[in-house]
């Protein structure tokens, strides 16, 4: 069988895709834990909010335990959503060594997919490459 650019272009993708993502990733649980300290700082960031707000909005009462709640509930959005792009980069790295070496299209097609939340425009190309070069693949796994 002839081998194309359609395979490793789509491998070449899918690393950066997956590298991008990766980086993401841990940017995001990064940024997760930080949001989630400034719930240990709410005393004084709610006692700020007092002062000012209390000119306009004299009912605001309780702010620190709302500022508590609020960046507990977005810390831990922020590090599912690092959790699940780090997976998501971490097989579309894999599934771009697969693309590289012409094994397994399946993996290297989920791969190409999974390259879609960090790639973007690049996981689309990816995806077309696999699919168009799927003949290149071997199923053995040597």
């Amino acid at each position: 069988m002839e081998k194309t650019w359609k395979p490793t272009t789509a491998g070449v993708l899918d690393i950066i895709s997956g590298a991008m993502g990766i980086a993401g990733g841990i940017t995001t649980i990064v940024v997760g834990g930080f949001v989630g300290q400034l719930g240990g700082l709410s005393a004084e960031i709610g006692d700020a909010l007092n002062e000012w707000a209390g000119m306009w909005v004299p009912e605001v009462t309780d702010l620190q335990s709302l500022i508590a709640e609020v960046a507990g509930i977005s810390s831990a959005i922020l590090m599912a959503i690092g959790i699940v792009l780090l997976v998501c980069a971490i097989i579309a790295l894999i599934g771009g060594i697969y693309a590289l070496k012409r094994r397994k299209w399946g993996l290297a097609l989920a791969g190409s997919i999974l390259a879609l939340p960090s790639g973007g425009i690049l996981g689309i190309l990816a995806i077309i490459f696999v699919s168009l070069g799927k003949k290149e693949f071997s199923s053995c796994p040597v």
